[in-house]
């Protein structure tokens, strides 16, 4: 029953702020979208920022268990790389309100000025793959914010056009252009 509630608010707060923003939501709209009082929400949290950094946790934790799930290291590097971006997309495909979440959280640095650890958690995957493809010279040896601006930010994009409905990621052709492409950007060639 606990738990029940602390989710519920949880849920509450993730379809606020994909409404209506970080900056317009009040504890007593979280309750009322929570189906708990307004007391009830302070029971589980000190206040709106701590509710959504610990929102912004749990999708972390989510996302890198689902993505870290493809990483093996025993497996050649391009099809490390392949599962572990088809399941980040998956993640986001399944689960749109968390990306506009992820989307928001990361340009209101105000909120996690105490959370910056966590937001790089949530590259860790990548950061993990890219690391071990610089090791075994498969990638291109630059900097780890270089290279993930050539996957990460493709990607956000590819996203966005998808839930716009500019392409269609769930289509294999169009998984299989995207998925080269950012290889093709960060792979050594030799």
């Amino acid at each position: 029953m606990v738990q029940d509630k602390k989710q519920a608010i949880l849920k509450g707060v993730l379809k606020l702020v994909n409404r209506v923003g970080f900056y317009h939501i009040s504890m007593k709209m979280v309750a009322e979208e929570a189906g708990v009082a307004a007391g009830t929400i302070y029971l589980y949290f000190k206040g709106k920022e701590e509710l959504i950094n610990e929102l912004y946790t749990m999708i972390v934790s989510e996302f890198n268990e689902s993505v870290l799930g493809a990483y093996d290291q025993d497996s050649p590097i391009k099809e490390v790389y392949r599962a572990m971006m088809s399941r980040a997309v998956l993640f986001y495909l399944n689960n749109k309100d968390y990306f506009s979440f992820i989307e928001q959280y990361t340009y209101a640095p105000f909120l996690f000025k105490e959370n910056q650890e966590q937001n790089f958690m949530l590259l860790l995957p990548l950061y993990k793959m890219m690391r071990a493809g610089k090791k075994q010279k498969m990638i291109k040896n630059l900097p780890d914010a270089v290279l993930l601006s050539m996957v990460h930010g493709p990607m956000n994009t590819m996203l966005k056009m998808h839930f716009a409905r500019k392409t269609d990621l769930t289509k294999a052709t169009v998984q299989n252009k995207f998925y080269n492409a950012c290889w093709e950007a960060i792979a050594a060639h030799n």
